[in-house]
């Protein structure tokens, strides 16, 4: 599915088609809970809840106030998935490491804290299922779409996107550098937070700046890439010390692998990080508006062009 504003097309109508259309299909991929595929499903709408918070962090300068309980539902949702949406992506950062690591890591010590994975990812979908999570939020994604609809939004053309691009880059941007200055866990999942909003961002408005955009864009999914398989280390860590799969001297080991793995991410985010965000925020927003307007000029060109 495109997630683009459309050129030529009024951004108030953009911003309620693409919610809604992220509503629509996250409601229908909330369908059941227990076995890897509607787990990936589940994955896959709770990132969608993401995309819509982002969105109106774009234009939340020139929205109504009437985003705020929208917003402050689709965060409620978010949390209510992500002990079933996570499940699958901190086993994929187990034989990540497994494959990386295969000369430290035993193979049977790897085998037991995947099935133990396993085992409580079950009891994780059991007890979402008894709980009557998916209903509950997909009821919830349905209200949200009668409040969108009536949604009003101010502005036009790059000023009503400006202020929210040039916060989201500055918020990534100050990520980052409080990330570096104080690694924490905490400080690392803000900044990826902030990375794929950013990201998120620059993939609405690459469509309206003539493709000059698609480096950046690369950089940021990368960058959320990494960044998200290091919020993956940090639940795995947080299982190995208190869930115990395997033997005490194999849990350390395997702790020391996932610290390894860290500074790794830790120095390829750190690296990325610099390419993506040596700008200054007022001097990134004046180069993505030159984008913008000389789209526009370009686009008027081809049209009387036509003519």
């Amino acid at each position: 599915m495109s997630f683009r504003l459309k050129p030529e097309v009024p951004i108030a109508t953009e911003i309620r088609r693409l919610v809604l259309r992220q509503l629509q299909v996250a409601i229908s991929e909330l369908r059941t809970v227990g076995d890897p595929e509607s787990d990936e499903a589940i994955h896959d709408a709770r990132r969608r809840v993401k995309k819509i918070r982002a969105v109106i962090r774009l234009v939340r300068p020139v929205l109504d106030k009437t985003y705020r309980t929208v917003d402050r539902e689709l965060k409620d949702v978010s949390k209510l998935l992500a002990p079933v949406a996570d499940g699958q992506g901190i086993l994929e950062t187990l034989d990540q490491m497994a494959h990386r690591y295969r000369k430290l890591l035993p193979k049977e010590a790897v085998r037991s804290i995947r099935t133990g994975l396993r085992e409580r990812s079950a009891r994780t979908d059991r007890e979402a299922s008894a709980r009557g999570v998916i209903k509950r939020a997909a009821d919830t994604l349905r209200s949200e779409a009668k409040r969108v609809k009536s949604w009003s939004i101010q502005g036009e053309g790059f000023d009503a996107i400006g202020p929210g691009l040039e916060e989201s880059y500055r918020r990534a941007r100050e990520g980052m550098i409080l990330a570096w200055s104080k690694p924490k866990a905490a400080h690392y999942h803000s900044w990826r937070r902030y990375v794929k909003d950013h990201w998120f961002h620059v993939r609405l408005v690459e469509e309206n700046c003539g493709n000059h955009l698609l480096p950046l864009q690369r950089r940021l999914e990368a960058l959320d890439g990494l960044l998200g398989e290091y919020h993956n280390t940090v639940i795995l860590r947080e299982i190995l010390g208190t869930d115990w799969y395997t033997s005490h001297r194999e849990t350390t080991r395997c702790l020391r692998v996932v610290s390894r793995y860290q500074r790794l991410l830790r120095r390829h985010a750190e690296t990325l990080g610099v390419r993506v965000y040596s700008e200054k925020p007022n001097r990134y927003l004046r180069r993505v508006r030159r984008y913008w307007n000389g789209a526009v000029k370009s686009e008027s060109a081809q049209r009387k062009g036509a003519e």
